[in-house]
């Protein structure tokens, strides 16, 4: 049972690049090569490359009972053997070419969304120029928008002012889902409480084990899981399974680079653009072919609040970072803010003009790409709630409009 519980340890971590040391007290004389413990076990780590680097007895009564084992195509560690008289196996020193990372901290700047009062929030709406008609009517669709964000930031403000927080960057691991959070919170959960008497903290101790062996347990199928039904549904697609396999492997990752920033994108993108206008100036203006006389869309028709709140409630549950609330309070909200949303996005189709900015992110256009190199980013948009909301009316007319045309026809 060890040498098959070996193997399948060494089977996980043969394919990995980082270093590997097997190390203990495996209680087998390696001193005596004609041990048949001793002879499985060096041919075991000899079939995965790698080999003991302790030369000299371990014990009190001569066995090399203790292993530093390390791989073949490393530079191999001298091992130490130091009697610090505190058990009768001695202490084994080497030194590792092992560098613990730094660790990566960001700072982000929320509003603590949570302890926000809906109803609070609410009261305040009722107050605020939204809702009231005469406000805006007169206003652009430009002034109309920042009347929106500025208003909703206003009172935001004073019920859950924007606060900095500086936490430490982890990345979540892809099978790592609410079932593993909620479990990972009831550890903690149970950790915390620190009850007064000794029985009560005999059985919190005892109780928060069987929650981390729980929590251990659900990580470990969640993985397996995971790994399973990807590589089943991409066996048909080897180049893709490769991938997933470099990705589990911690390879091919593109080195984050810090000579690329927002000013160089924008300037390498509004040159791009610059070039594709400047190379198709001189092309003839395009031909069209003449629409029959039923097929016309000259306008887009006006919109109704019920139109507005229909298409909010369809809206998914996220948003970007530049919206200022999100998608859930517009939709707890939105009965109130329909009629401001009406008369804004009527006003966009009326004169064609979209309201709002996006939220730009360049990222790599392939997993081994060179960071450093500004022409291998492609820019991609995030488009702010609003503007969504826009797309899916607009879509919803165009579809109805095409659907007509498709019956008459």
């Amino acid at each position: 049972m060890f040498f098959t519980e070996v193997r399948d340890v060494m089977d996980r971590l043969a394919m990995f690049t980082e270093p590997i040391f097997l190390v203990g007290d495996l209680n087998i004389r390696l001193d005596c090569p004609s041990d048949p413990h001793a002879s499985t076990l060096v041919d075991n780590l000899a079939s995965y490359g790698c080999a003991n680097r302790v030369t000299s007895a371990t014990h009190d009564y001569g066995g090399m009972l203790d292993v530093v084992v390390t791989r073949n195509d490393l530079p191999a560690p001298s091992v130490d053997v130091i009697d610090v008289d505190l058990s009768d196996h001695r202490l084994l020193c080497w030194q590792a070419p092992l560098v613990r990372p730094r660790p990566s901290y960001s700072t982000v700047t929320s509003r603590p969304w949570n302890r926000l009062d809906p109803a609070e929030f609410r009261a305040e709406l009722l107050q605020s120029s939204l809702l009231r008609s005469d406000a805006w009517s007169s206003l652009s669709i430009d002034a109309m928008a920042q009347l929106y964000d500025d208003e909703l930031t206003t009172i935001l403000d004073r019920l859950i002012p924007i606060r900095t927080l500086r936490f430490r960057r982890r990345v979540s691991d892809p099978w790592f889902d609410d079932d593993c959070r909620v479990a990972k919170r009831c550890v903690r959960r149970v950790r915390q409480n620190d009850p007064a008497n000794i029985a009560a903290q005999t059985a919190a101790i005892d109780a928060w084990y069987t929650r981390r062996r729980e929590y251990r347990r659900l990580i470990h199928e969640k993985r397996n899981a995971f790994w399973t039904m990807k590589v089943d549904s991409e066996r048909s697609d080897p180049r893709q399974l490769w991938r997933s396999v470099s990705s589990l492997m911690s390879r091919s990752r593109a080195p984050v680079s810090m000579t690329v920033g927002a000013d160089e994108a924008h300037r390498f993108f509004d040159d791009k653009v610059a070039g594709v206008r400047a190379s198709t100036d001189d092309v003839p203006p395009p031909t069209y072919t003449t629409a029959p006389t039923t097929c016309q869309l000259a306008d887009f028709s006006r919109l109704s609040t019920d139109d507005v709140i229909t298409a909010v409630h369809r809206l998914p549950d996220k948003q970007c970072q530049l919206d200022v609330m999100p998608t859930r309070m517009l939709k707890c909200n939105t009965d109130l803010l329909a009629p401001f949303l009406t008369e804004l996005f009527n006003c966009s189709l009326a004169l064609g003009s979209i309201p709002g900015v996006a939220f730009i992110t360049p990222t790599l256009k392939k997993s081994d790409a060179d960071a450093a190199d500004i022409t291998q980013y492609r820019p991609i948009s995030n488009l702010l709630v609003l503007s969504k909301l826009l797309e899916r009316l607009v879509a919803k007319q165009l579809l109805d409009y095409l659907s007509i045309m498709s019956a008459a026809a």
